[in-house]
């Protein structure tokens, strides 16, 4: 059976997940930073026990990223996307994903759409057979 999980998380990527945050500091630093007040990890580890995920960690898997936006305010996408790194960091040290890496789960695919006053973060993740095609 194709194995498949969604996180919903009330509201988006926090600022201090971005490297511009931490310009000029070491990558380690700023994983430190993504473990501190929100601890996205151990927040990550939390919802997938919450859902009694199972099995070993995904060999590839089709990842998807939905942002509810609250407002119509300016955003950068590419910011976006690099604030969901210790989130995909949790992925892994939860043992859903056997890594973030490109050949684990490719480009994952972004999309958003304006709710007001309801910010929010779904991250969707579908198991994929090494040829390419969802394991059925």
């Amino acid at each position: 059976a194709m194995r498949c999980l969604r996180i919903e998380l009330p509201y988006l990527p926090p600022a201090e997940f971005g490297a511009n945050r931490s310009r000029g500091v070491a990558w380690q630093r700023q994983w430190r930073v993504s473990l501190g007040k929100r601890g996205a990890i151990e927040e990550i580890i939390a919802l997938v026990k919450e859902q009694g995920w199972q099995g070993p960690p995904l060999e590839r898997a089709k990842v998807s990223v939905h942002f509810q936006l609250p407002d119509r305010r300016r955003r950068d996408p590419g910011m976006l996307q690099e604030r969901m790194k210790p989130w995909f960091d949790g992925l892994v040290e939860a043992q859903v994903l056997w890594d973030d890496s490109l050949d684990v789960i490719g480009w994952p695919i972004y999309s958003h759409e304006i709710v007001p006053r309801q910010p929010g973060t779904a991250i969707t993740l579908v198991e994929v057979k090494r040829d390419g095609l969802p394991r059925l």
